[in-house]
């Protein structure tokens, strides 16, 4: 593992100018994320991958936190456990994990779930959570609609607290994100529904270790029917199941024509799938004892074997991304057993 591909447009084309770190990379903000490279850059230099990636992992750390302690306050510490393993090895969401530009993606994941968590009882620290995450990664504005439904949900009241990373991402749009979006394409609701869709399919069978969308199809209708069947299902699982199909649509507008599948992608994967194991392992836990566990173990067991093996298939094909990227003799790119 080492730099590959966005790497170097951190590594090459920013610096800490106004523009360095405001101005979009496609339709992203990435501010804390320039910031971040630019501090490691000047500290750890590039000699070594492992500082980056290191980032990385501790922010995927952070993101199994969060999930374990939704799911213990909400189920039990046993649930808890099982629900943080498999977002451990969420090998479904491999390449977010084990690629350091991904931090943003991996980062706006922790700051938002940590936004849905504590918006009820401290507004003010989800609103400084969804600040950060607006300035790391554009996937923010699902959890900002997330958090707006927990508010409304649980303290309407507090809702006003959200004008301020509202108003911060507004400002950035205006002053340089449009470009980056007027650059890419217009948005568009043409196609958004198939891949609104596609995505919540890959993002649930993401969560069980497979890439199958039927598998993801069952899954969602699962759930969707656990959720109206239970008329008190937690406010924090529903704000999370939102924020996935808010992050899909926005996503949607701007990526839908280049078709249904790409809303498959594993990147997107990592974002929505916390939301699956969430709300899967708080609804399992609300089964009778008698049948509860069973499923849940057996569930569990496919869930980290195949998401282990996922995760494997991630390294070796950005291993394979990584070795095609650099320059290779004519020799090399002619060989038979070239791989790129």
């Amino acid at each position: 593992m080492t730099f590959y591909h966005d790497d170097y447009a951190l590594i090459l084309k920013r610096d800490l100018s106004v523009n360095g770190i405001l101005a979009p990379h496609n339709e992203h903000l990435i501010a804390t994320l320039v910031i971040l490279y630019r501090v490691l850059i000047a500290t750890v230099g590039l000699g070594s991958y492992w500082p980056y990636l290191g980032v990385t992992f501790a922010l995927h750390l952070a993101v199994a936190g969060l999930v374990y302690v939704i799911v213990r306050r909400e189920a039990s510490p046993p649930w808890a456990l099982g629900a943080m393993a498999v977002m451990l090895v969420l090998g479904s969401g491999g390449d977010d994990i084990l690629w350091a530009f991904q931090s943003a993606s991996v980062g706006v994941v922790a700051a938002g779930i940590g936004a849905i968590l504590v918006a009820p009882r401290r507004p003010g620290i989800a609103a400084a959570l969804l600040t950060i995450a607006m300035a790391t990664s554009g996937a923010s504005l699902g959890f900002f609609v997330g958090t707006g439904v927990r508010l409304l949900l649980t303290r309407p009241r507090a809702l006003p607290w959200l004008l301020i990373p509202a108003g911060v991402y507004l400002a950035w749009y205006v002053a340089f994100g449009h470009s980056g979006i007027a650059a890419l394409r217009s948005p568009s609701l043409d196609g958004v529904v198939p891949y609104v869709a596609t995505g919540l399919e890959a993002a649930a069978a993401g969560a069980l270790g497979s890439t199958n969308l039927l598998v993801g199809l069952v899954a969602c209708l699962v759930i969707a029917v656990a959720v109206v069947w239970l008329w008190d299902v937690p406010t924090v699982v529903l704000a999370l199941l939102a924020a996935g199909i808010a992050f899909f649509f926005i996503a949607g507008l701007v990526r839908a024509e280049l078709g249904p599948e790409q809303a498959a992608a594993s990147r997107y994967v990592y974002i929505v799938a916390p939301a699956f194991i969430v709300a899967g392992a708080v609804l399992l836990a609300r089964l009778p004892k008698a049948i509860g566990p069973p499923i849940g173990a057996v569930t569990l067991a496919f869930a980290l074997t195949l998401n282990l093996g996922l995760l494997f298939q991630a390294h070796d094909r950005l291993v394979s991304k990584i070795a095609c990227e650099r320059p290779m003799t004519p020799i090399a790119r002619g060989s038979a057993g070239n791989p790129c």
